[in-house]
């Protein structure tokens, strides 16, 4: 099985999800898509679109945002399956007639969420760091939420995360080394929060695991 990565940025790293994928069977091909052209989806199974430390409605992103908007379009009219991860489920709603805010408060470190399909997306605890909200596209079906906002979607085969289960230790304090405003915005410790990544790693792991391998289950193979 052979997935499209789209990294926003050099930090946009898959992490537990590229681990996992590769456990499952999944070999990825990243592209940065600040940084270069996406190709084709010729060839691809699945697309997975992952976070960045911008807004989809930012002035950082508009040189490039609209081609993986119009990438996002054709893997939903050829029914190709996307992941979209934080920017990612940004990017795919605003693609899909959704739209993008800022939300009523940063949301960052570990926190629960309300969910009506724990089969697919537990309760958690989930790991958070984000500063907008969606509104969802014509036709999605909400599946887990906080009161700040939706935390995860589907549209068909699709499946759309606020959070990241993604996470490490490791790719956490590269995102640290870029800033860290929010968690102070927030009234939170990041070296706690840090420590705390860390002891839920094999937890962690198994939960994105199993996101991972419901969410393929919809995969099949590409030409």
């Amino acid at each position: 099985m052979r997935g499209l990565l789209i990294k926003q940025h050099r930090l946009s790293d898959p992490g537990l999800i590229g681990a996992c994928a590769a456990e499952l069977g999944v070999e990825f091909l990243p592209h940065v898509a600040s940084e270069e052209t996406l190709p084709p989806l010729h060839g691809f199974d699945l697309v997975v679109a992952m976070g960045a430390p911008w807004s989809v409605y930012g002035p950082e992103v508009e040189p490039w945002i609209e081609g993986e908007l119009n990438l996002l379009r054709e893997a939903v009219n050829r029914d190709v399956p996307v992941l979209g991860i934080c920017f990612g489920a940004q990017a795919f709603a605003q693609a899909l007639g959704g739209e993008v805010r800022k939300a009523g408060r940063v949301e960052v470190g570990w926190s629960e969420v309300q969910t009506d399909a724990p089969d697919l997306v537990p309760r958690g605890p989930w790991f958070m760091w984000h500063s907008d909200e969606i509104t969802l596209p014509p036709g999605a079906t909400l599946l887990a939420h906080t009161e700040v906002c939706p935390q995860a979607f589907t549209l068909g085969p699709h499946l759309l995360l606020q959070f990241h289960p993604e996470v490490s230790p490791e790719l956490l304090e590269s995102w640290m080394t870029q800033d860290v405003s929010d968690f102070e915005e927030a009234g939170r410790d990041p070296k706690a929060v840090l420590e705390e990544t860390k002891r839920r790693q094999p937890e962690a792991k198994r939960r994105a695991r199993s996101l991972l391998a419901r969410f393929l289950k919809g995969v099949t193979a590409g030409p």
